[in-house]
């Protein structure tokens, strides 16, 4: 006779998956509604539909929620970066790249209520800022096996550390624009690209 143990430990896993995610949604619907620091662990079990009981058996206070949240968010924005610079063939074509992903990076933090909570919370926790600078430093890693073959002659550090410095400030710049007023703000991010675009194309000089 068969054992009937896996099939059950497959649905306990797959409930266990969609109440991790309902937590996470609930999380971030009132992230982005009220701001990360004023949301609290018993209003997200409530809105999760769960016993603060059972929120605490996934994660145990709620920066692990919100290192859970920034890690979503890290994943869709090397999926974003990994699309921006596939099949580049150029020098000027990864420019050209660059320039478009800074202004869909600058977009999603102007228009996504949850970014700009997630954002937040990095300012005030060392933990999530530890998890910023390993995805800072990933994304640098993307972005420096697209554009080495253009720069051969280029010291690999030099290359890299300029790949690392776009992808940090990329962040701060964004966060910058929506903070400083009009028209200022709307052109940030235009200013962001030719800075990035000179450094990049300054690389093959220096």
């Amino acid at each position: 006779m068969e054992s009937s143990s896996p099939p059950r430990r497959r649905a306990v896993q797959a409930r266990s998956r969609a109440t991790v995610e309902r937590i996470l949604e609930s999380a971030a619907g009132l992230i982005a509604e009220r701001g990360a620091e004023a949301v609290t662990m018993t209003e997200i079990a409530q809105r999760a539909g769960v016993v603060i009981g059972s929120l605490y058996q996934y994660f145990p206070d709620k920066a692990g929620v919100m290192a859970a949240l920034f890690e979503r968010h890290s994943a869709g924005v090397r999926e974003m970066l990994l699309g921006a610079v596939a099949g580049i063939d150029s020098l000027d074509g990864m420019a050209d790249r660059i320039d478009a992903l800074s202004e869909q990076y600058f977009a999603l933090h102007r228009d996504d209520p949850l970014v700009r909570g997630l954002w937040g919370a990095v300012q005030t926790d060392p933990a999530l800022q530890a998890l910023d600078v390993a995805d800072s430093l990933a994304n640098a890693e993307a972005l420096f096996r697209t554009a080495r073959p253009f720069y051969r002659e280029v010291d690999e550090d030099r290359l890299m550390a300029t790949c690392a410095l776009t992808m940090q400030l990329a962040v701060s710049a964004a966060r910058f624009a929506l903070a400083i007023p009009e028209p200022l703000g709307a052109l940030t991010a235009g200013v962001f690209s030719d800075m990035v675009r000179k450094a990049f194309l300054g690389l093959e000089k220096g």
